[in-house]
């Protein structure tokens, strides 16, 4: 790691031997916290420390106890002592030792002490070691899940972008579709107007229709009347002729004369009559047949102008059916798109 690299043994010894100088007790943690503080890291493991600690403080306590103390005696000592100062030197060298062994012993105690603390520490380093370690995996699995939830955020946020397009799409196809049928409507009520305006169209042509067949049958009646009237009228002159001559035979041969003139006058009378009757006859009749004609003709304009208007009807009715299917399939789509919208709102 780059703590580890940074923390070398020889920065660990130097470590030591400071806090010995400033009268602390080296120990993995405070060796650790000057470690850290020298070097802006974490300081190190303890794994690494310890052994590094442990073999320093032996190396210290060899090199204090490898000889007893021997030094020469002081001047000021010759000076005063001279006889007796070597053996009173070799009592304070005793006394000395007592002490060195009293303080050895002492300092076993201590050292028995520091190797348990130090047992305790790495066996502690060691729970630390696994616990970082286990953390370590937590934060690679968690780095994992981190990278994944990226990705997802990612892919979500793409979705999210292209449902945004895809909202902003259909709100404008709904604005064209709403568009579009407003033109239908439109489209649509001049198509009802067209086809009100037929059916009246269509129903005054019925009642032209209507009326014509009217007058068509008024006119057979006059006609019918007519016929009754000119056989009525030679019948009536038939029966004058037959009763003119019936007097005529009766008569005397002096009222033959008078009554042969009479009987021109009334044949003649009876002649005009029967020729005026007649006239007026073939000119009612033919002014019938005319009417007749122009009413039958005006009839079957009548009919094919219905018929047409019929067809007429039924294409603007078929096209108007076809527009509200348009207007209902286009209103469902709006409905449609504005229940998505609500849902996404």
């Amino acid at each position: 790691m780059a703590s580890e690299a940074i923390i070398t043994e020889e920065l660990i010894c130097k470590a030591a031997e400071q806090l010995a100088a400033e009268g602390m007790r080296p120990t993995n943690e405070t060796v650790r916290e000057l470690l850290a503080k020298w070097t802006s890291t974490k300081g190190g493991s303890y794994a690494t420390i310890g052994p590094v600690l442990r073999a320093w403080k032996a190396r210290r306590k060899a090199a204090e106890s490898a000889e007893p103390v021997r030094e020469a005696a002081p001047q000021v000592v010759l000076d005063k002592v001279q006889g007796w100062a070597s053996d009173m030197w070799g009592v304070a060298l005793e006394l000395a030792n007592g002490r060195l062994a009293s303080e050895r012993e002492s300092l076993e105690r201590v050292r028995q002490e520091l190797e348990a603390e130090t047992a305790e520490a790495l066996a502690l380093a060691e729970k630390r070691e696994d616990e970082r370690d286990e953390a370590r995996r937590q934060a690679a699995e968690l780095t994992d899940q981190l990278a994944s939830l990226q990705v997802d955020v990612a892919a979500q946020t793409e979705r999210a972008a292209a449902g945004e397009a895809r909202a902003a799409e259909l709100e404008k196809r709904a604005n064209e579709v709403h568009d579009d049928l407003k033109a239908e409507r439109a489209r649509r009520d001049e198509a009802e107007a067209a086809r009100r305006t037929v059916e009246a169209e269509l129903s005054t042509q019925r009642a032209d229709v209507a009326r014509l067949s009217q007058q068509a049958a008024d006119l057979e009646r006059e006609l019918a009347q007519v016929r009754g009237e000119l056989a009525r009228v030679q019948d009536q002159g038939a029966a004058e002729l037959a009763a003119a001559r019936k007097e005529h035979a009766e008569g005397a041969a002096a009222q033959r004369a008078q009554h042969d003139a009479e009987v021109g006058r009334l044949k003649d009378a009876h002649q005009q009559a029967l020729h005026d009757q007649k006239q007026r006859s073939v000119e009612v009749i033919g002014k019938l047949e005319t009417s007749k004609q122009r009413m039958e003709a005006e009839l079957d304009e009548a009919r094919k102008e219905a018929r047409d208007a019929a067809a007429q009807l039924g294409r603007v009715t078929g096209e108007l059916d076809a527009l509200r299917s348009q207007v209902a399939s286009q209103e469902a789509t709006i409905r449609g798109f504005t229940a998505k919208k609500a849902d996404k709102t």
